[in-house]
């Protein structure tokens, strides 16, 4: 269920007899938390669970410890889990809940524009194993996604930009129209993603997983641009270098397009170059085969050593399934 903060009040009133907790990041404790109990109620004797901030925290450690703090307040079969964060902690958070005494209730809280058009919504919930990015995880849906654009205002803008990406991820999927407002636009800020467009936008996310909770068919389409975009990521963590979620999977767009004007003629590939470009530095494929291959190969989508990738053979009409060769995919994007 996707609601709002009245929502979410309505939902905690069912637990003011459990035990609850709310998952932070020192960012979301400091600027969200606050706003979080100014405007939801039930939240009183609510514990708070604080971690470190940034995709190195998102790991089974972590788990461990947070298992840890919640066994030692009494957490129970009936405690509730409220994450409130970016898609780090709903990540973190709905992994945590779908393992501990093998499952707890648990609520969504996305605090960035990334989270709440795509780490909250569809029940997917993960941790990385050292540098490998999302190995480790389940499905497993939360009782409640509670959407709330306020949150935005207390990003900076790369975190806006960040989730641009997904924006356009499901704008070259599924909607051309969001795809040719994004474009008709000078500049992006928080002011961009009112109601309508967030709302849109989780919209067409919730149709898709509807149709294919997991990810046997149509949903991988929702992996436009991933596969590369976690290839960056993963040298990221591996170099200890910032670089967030969106920005990876912008410079998987990139190359996700490339092959597919490549190979499927896309007619529309120069627009797209160039609307990336505008808003993301693209990553170079600056790395030897053989590290190319370790990375790809342990992604999820890699069935008998090919890569299986989503392309597009124009706007609203992805592929699915499309597979290739490490060594075709690493000669074709260099």
């Amino acid at each position: 269920m996707v609601g709002n903060l009245n929502n979410l009040s309505d939902v905690l009133s069912r637990y003011k007899d459990r035990k609850k907790f709310v998952l932070v990041d020192e960012n979301t404790s400091t600027h969200c938390l606050n706003k979080l109990i100014e405007n939801v109620d039930y939240l009183e004797g609510t514990e708070i669970l604080e971690i470190g901030a940034g995709e190195n925290n998102k790991s089974l450690g972590i788990v461990g410890e947070l298992s840890h703090a919640m066994l030692e307040s009494h957490a129970d079969r009936d405690s509730l889990l409220l994450c409130l964060g970016g898609g780090m902690i709903t990540d973190l958070g709905g992994f945590l809940a779908s393992v501990f005494k093998r499952g707890i209730d648990h609520i969504l809280t996305p605090t960035s524009l990334m989270a709440m058009i795509d780490a909250s919504i569809g029940g997917k919930t993960s941790v990385n194993l050292d540098t490998y990015k999302n190995q480790l995880g389940s499905f497993y849906n939360p009782i409640l996604t509670a959407i709330h654009p306020g949150f935005l205002d207390t990003l900076p803008k790369r975190h806006i930009i960040n989730g641009l990406a997904e924006i356009i991820k499901m704008a070259l999927i599924s909607d051309e129209e969001i795809w040719e407002e994004i474009e008709r636009t000078d500049s992006i800020d928080a002011g961009f993603f009112d109601d309508s467009i967030i709302l849109r936008a989780i919209e067409l996310k919730k149709r898709i997983v509807e149709q294919d909770p997991y990810e046997k068919n149509i949903r991988k389409v929702l992996n436009f641009g991933h596969t590369l975009g976690h290839l960056f990521e993963s040298l990221a963590l591996g170099q200890n270098r910032d670089l967030l979620h969106g920005e990876a999977v912008a410079s998987g767009i990139y190359y996700a397009i490339k092959l597919s004007e490549a190979r499927l003629g896309f007619p529309k590939a120069e627009r797209v170059y160039k609307l990336l470009e505008k808003y993301y530095k693209i990553e170079g494929i600056d790395i030897d085969i053989s590290e190319f291959e370790r990375y790809l190969i342990a992604d999820k989508k890699t069935k008998n050593e090919e890569i299986n990738l989503v392309l597009l053979e124009d706007v609203s009409k992805p592929i699915i399934d499309y597979r290739i060769s490490v060594e075709e995919l690493y000669a074709e994007l260099l």
